[in-house]
């Protein structure tokens, strides 16, 4: 199979995906500080599986490299340069987010127990005004992981090398790129074009993967 050519297809495939987010988010010459609350949940929803297809096409590209290990450096205050050098931008998450192990315990809020007496007359507790979907909600966060994903699309080969780099070293805190199971941002009614995307990503990724487990070490 001609790795390059799927990563090639899939990446023009993602550009119209990330011109769509960009334009709902209004992210132009600097990042928007708000956004209503129903535009900031539809670019979440687009969002989170781009990444994870970006991330499997990463992998691909890793897959394809030899490096050596090199030694392990002190990773550098802030990320990406983006305008002003005092600026910087978070570098790309190479690594799936993986599923909590476990029950959660639950939490109760307030700091003192909850007491209750016999002779107690029980108020009911205020009600919390309902969430509107034009709500400002703080979009500087979002905004940042857009501008992490053009970058991270634009130049794939420099974090594959990175992530090969990672993963010859041996010292991350995951040895696969794709957590076990579905990758993050999966829906199994496929509503939108980045859905395609992301399960041809993922299938290219694992059978990537799998020609580079039967390969071997050269």
């Amino acid at each position: 199979m001609d790795f390059a050519f799927g990563i090639e297809r899939h990446r023009r495939d993602l550009r119209p995906v990330l011109a769509l987010l960009f334009a709902m988010a209004g992210l132009g010459a600097g990042i928007v500080a708000f956004l209503p609350r129903r535009v900031h949940l539809a670019i979440l929803e687009i969002l989170l599986p781009a990444e994870a297809a970006v991330r499997r096409l990463i992998a691909v590209a890793a897959a394809q490299m030899v490096v050596a290990p090199g030694k392990a450096r002190a990773a550098p205050v802030g990320g990406i340069p983006r305008g002003d050098k005092s600026e910087r931008l978070p570098c790309f998450k190479l690594f799936d987010p993986r599923k909590p192990v476990g029950s959660r315990k639950k939490r109760t809020s307030g700091k003192n127990a909850r007491i209750r007496t016999f002779d107690e007359v029980l108020r009911p507790s205020p009600e919390k005004p309902p969430l509107s979907p034009d709500d400002p909600v703080d979009a500087a966060a979002l905004c940042r992981r857009l501008l992490v994903l053009r970058e991270a699309l634009d130049d794939i080969p420099k974090h594959a090398k990175r992530l090969a780099r990672m993963l010859a070293r041996k010292r991350t805190k995951f040895l696969r790129v794709m957590r076990p199971g579905r990758p993050p941002g999966h829906r199994a009614r496929r509503r939108h074009v980045v859905d395609h995307i992301l399960a041809d990503c993922h299938d290219l990724a694992l059978y990537a993967l799998d020609v580079q487990a039967r390969a071997g070490p050269d």
